[in-house]
């Protein structure tokens, strides 16, 4: 998703100033679906449709595969046709709005009293693939105007999101850990010797 604006340049020829409005408007999506998103997983959680885990997973999976199915038909979009492009983009970026109320909630669900911390790590993780994200287009793409470039890096993101999520679908609990708890500390009382 970094390299979105040097593909709406070089491969939709969109312009830098509508560039900037279009590029824009995936995260605008996004900003928009985690409210009903956030609304529905507690309405699931409080029917009891679902347990907190099962919800967390469905909405990871939506947030997650959902931009993964909407990357490769972005890659096999018509070349030229700007507004099919853009909406796939919007769909993919909207969508990952999902993962608000998937893998985000489980940080919080595993130990509220190291979530700081743990939110840190995995935003820690989550930053560096973003800075590694703009180098391996580099080195998988030779022609940036080439739309058959990009979608080898459409289907390497749509992997990425299919792997990571299956591997949380497989490992995911939300169970409160016990480290989560503080120990309590009982009071020793010295008493002095007499001899």
């Amino acid at each position: 998703m970094t390299e979105m604006p040097t593909y709406m340049a070089k491969v939709l020829g969109v312009q830098l100033k509508s560039n900037g409005v279009l590029s824009s408007l995936p995260y605008l999506a996004m900003y928009l679906l985690s409210f009903p998103m956030g609304a529905m997983t507690d309405l699931i959680i409080r029917r009891g449709w679902l347990s907190i885990s099962n919800t967390r997973r469905l909405f990871n999976t939506i947030g997650l595969w959902g931009p993964a199915i909407a990357l490769i038909g972005l890659s096999y979009a018509p070349e030229g046709n700007t507004w099919i492009a853009v909406t796939m983009l919007t769909v993919s970026v909207g969508i990952n709005a999902g993962q608000y109320a998937g893998y985000l909630l489980v940080i919080i669900d595993l130990a509220p009293n190291f979530s700081g911390s743990m939110m840190g790590i995995s935003n820690f993780f989550a930053n560096v693939i973003s800075i590694i994200a703009p180098l391996v287009c580099g080195f998988i793409i030779d022609d940036e105007t080439a739309a058959s470039e990009w979608r080898k890096v459409f289907f390497l993101a749509s992997g990425v999101y299919f792997f990571t999520n299956l591997f949380f679908l497989i490992f995911m609990t939300s169970t409160r850990q016990p480290w989560n708890e503080h120990k309590k500390e009982t009071d020793i009382e010295i008493k002095p010797t007499t001899g």
